[in-house]
Formats: C-alpha cells, sequence, structure tokens
C-alpha cells in the first residue's frame, strides 16, 4: 500500500470513528438542563468534531496535487526495536495506571506513572528532573482540575489523600 492511499484510509478511520464518537455522545450524555451554553456533553463532542476535522484534513491533504511527492516514505518491512518497545512501555504503563490509580488515588498514581515514562519516552535520565517533573505535573494537574475547575479526581483505597 502506497503513503498516500494508507493516508487516505486513515483519513477516512478517523472520520468513521468521529461520527460513531458523536452519535455516542449524542445518545447517552444528557443535553442542556440547566441553561449553560455547552452542558455535559460539550467537551465530548468538541472532541469528536475535532477528530473529524483532523480525519477530514488529512484525506483532503491526499488528494491535492502538492502532496503526491510530499507524502513518500520509505519502505519498512518491520517497525523499528525503539517504536515497540515505545508502543509496548506505554500499554504497560497505562495499565500499571488504571490499578495503581484504585490504590493510592489520582496524585500518587500520576507522579508515579510519570517518574517510570519519562525516562523512556523523553530520554531524560536526571533524577532531579524527573522528580520536579513528575510532582509538578500531579500536582498541578490536581490543583487545576480537582480545585479550581472542581472535576472529580479519584481518592485511593489504601492512601487517601484528600487535600
Amino acid at each position: 500500500m502506497t503513503a498516500r492511499a494508507s493516508d487516505r484510509l486513515l483519513g477516512l478511520v478517523l472520520v468513521a470513528l468521529s461520527s460513531l464518537w458523536c452519535w455516542g455522545v449524542i445518545i447517552s450524555i444528557p443535553g442542556i438542563e440547566d441553561g449553560s451554553r455547552l452542558g455535559a456533553r460539550g467537551f465530548p463532542l468538541g472532541l469528536g468534531v475535532l477528530l473529524g476535522l483532523l480525519g477530514l484534513l488529512v484525506f483532503v491533504r491526499t488528494l491535492t496535487p502538492a502532496s503526491q511527492g510530499a507524502g513518500v516514505r520509505p519502505a519498512r518491512e518491520t517497525p523499528p526495536r525503539t517504536e515497540i518497545w515505545a508502543v509496548g512501555t506505554t500499554v504497560a504503563l497505562l495499565f500499571f495506571y488504571a490499578v495503581l490509580l484504585e490504590y493510592t488515588g489520582f496524585v500518587i498514581a500520576t507522579a508515579v506513572i510519570t517518574a517510570l515514562a519519562v525516562g523512556p519516552v523523553l530520554g531524560v535520565w536526571r533524577p532531579r528532573l524527573i522528580a520536579g517533573m513528575s510532582l509538578g505535573m500531579a500536582l498541578g494537574i490536581y490543583l487545576i482540575f480537582g480545585k479550581f475547575l472542581g472535576v472529580y479526581l479519584p481518592y485511593g483505597k489504601i492512601v487517601n489523600l484528600a487535600f
């Protein structure tokens, strides 16, 4: 399959997923009930529309003459080991995050997973930088979403950090 054909297929798949996502949001999340502009379904519906627009952009770019030579990728039989390692590590970390989140809560689980992911993903191996990034991200997200926006962030069963 050529690069243009795979990009065209990707664009169509993204538009189809976007359509299914938006349909699922509309039938499952209640609409505006309290008089606000967006309601509960505004953010998920916006993400679905954005995904559809990006898929449409990918598809349209394959139809323009300027992209005929620009999208040529070198043919590879198998993905490099680094890509396979990155995908495997990401899946394992997401699974571990879901398990850890249940027992330790949002703040600790996010800090631990961020600390574990910074080295392999970004290639940063400095301990103080890793600690600063993981604690900064966990506490920053907690303050913005948990305190300022009032979003529920889960507490753990074993460790319950209720700030």
